[in-house]
């Protein structure tokens, strides 16, 4: 096992632009011209460019977020790393093996869980009979699947809706049951495509939880593709952000946030009156290495307002806090949040 879980290299995918869509809906039309053929061939505009020289790097046992605005190429990127479409260019690999030349072997590594919940379960059976069924088509021995299914069943606290039709499932049970599929093979990699698209808030926490846990105590390395920013701020390691086909940035959410915009606000507010000469205080604050600025905003309470950039120290304010007895009920803390940094690197 290497320590690189997923590696793309370069890849390119180009979707064909529909004959009707060129022709200005004057399809047969279109194609009765003289020319027709050599015209559309010649086009440089006849296709859609799905991913365009994309270059990733995953690692065991992390998780990792890919964001981008609807058709940005997330989904179909997802689908190339399970040999569900066929890249135009480049490379990519799943545990070391070639999406394209070992397909069978990538298909052992990984799982995914995309977008479709209700596709493949059979409505009129249990919970328990449509993973026997998928067990069986697995090639599990029977004993062994047994087993897998009681404990992932009560791992995603199903195990009462056991013997519950699939039809009667929430979207979250739905999603739940559509995970228990993806673990019934032990695979290092599991991939999911809107993880959490259609749960209430209460079912998407639990399912976030549920992938952090499988990251954090059973190692696997977690690939989803999201455009909910507080989603993958939550739970990602480390988040790329994909537009029109192309990184246009890779790294933790916080070094994104500082990449973007260094600055951090405190406000400390202040239980009464601040102690000293106001003149003193601010300028203390002010002399301290990375604020840029401060102001004393009165008010119902009282706030010294600090802004800082990357230099700055927090341990430095607390000393300056203690130096002068101020009492701060409590600091607050405002820092750019990843949704601003995505707004703003997909406008620029």
């Amino acid at each position: 096992m290497t320590e690189v879980a997923i590696e793309i290299i370069d890849l390119i995918k180009r979707y064909p632009v529909s004959l009707k869509s060129i022709a200005g809906g004057r399809h047969w039309d279109y194609w009765g011209r003289v020319g027709g053929f050599k015209e559309l061939f010649a086009r440089k505009k006849g296709f859609i460019q799905a991913l365009n020289k994309v270059n990733l790097k995953v690692y065991h046992g992390e998780v990792f977020g890919l964001l981008g605005p609807n058709g940005a190429g997330k989904t179909t990127l997802i689908k190339i790393l399970c040999t569900l479409v066929l890249p135009d260019e480049g490379e990519a690999y799943v545990n070391g093996y070639n999406v394209v030349k070992q397909s069978g072997k990538v298909l052992r590594n990984l799982q995914a869980v995309l977008g479709e919940q209700h596709r493949g379960f059979e409505w009129r059976l249990n919970l328990k009979d449509n993973l026997e069924f998928y067990a069986t088509l697995y090639g599990l021995p029977r004993s062994y699947a047994k087993k897998r299914i009681e404990e992932l069943l009560e791992f995603m606290g199903l195990k009462d809706r056991a013997g519950d039709m699939y039809q009667r499932l929430s979207t979250g049970m739905a999603r739940k049951l559509q995970l228990c599929r993806a673990l019934l093979l032990d695979v290092p990699i599991l991939l999911f495509d809107e993880p959490t698209a259609g749960l209430d808030p209460t079912a998407a926490t639990d399912f976030r939880q549920l992938l952090k846990r499988l990251a954090k105590s059973e190692g696997k390395t977690i690939f989803i593709s999201t455009h909910n920013m507080w989603e993958a701020q939550s739970i990602c390691d480390r988040v790329a952000i994909i537009n029109k086909g192309e990184i246009i940035a890779c790294d933790t959410p916080e070094n994104l946030k500082r990449y973007v915009s260094p600055e951090k606000h405190y406000s400390l507010i202040l239980d009464g009156e601040p102690n000293g000469k106001l003149k003193d205080i601010i300028g203390d604050f002010e002399g301290l290495n990375g604020v840029k600025n401060v102001s004393l905003e009165f008010g119902s309470p009282n706030r010294i307002i600090v802004k800082t950039d990357e230099n700055f120290r927090f341990l430095d304010m607390i000393n300056l806090i203690a130096k002068h007895g101020l009492n701060v009920k409590d600091i607050e803390t405002y820092e750019p949040s990843l949704e601003e940094v995505f707004i703003k690197l997909v406008k620029r």
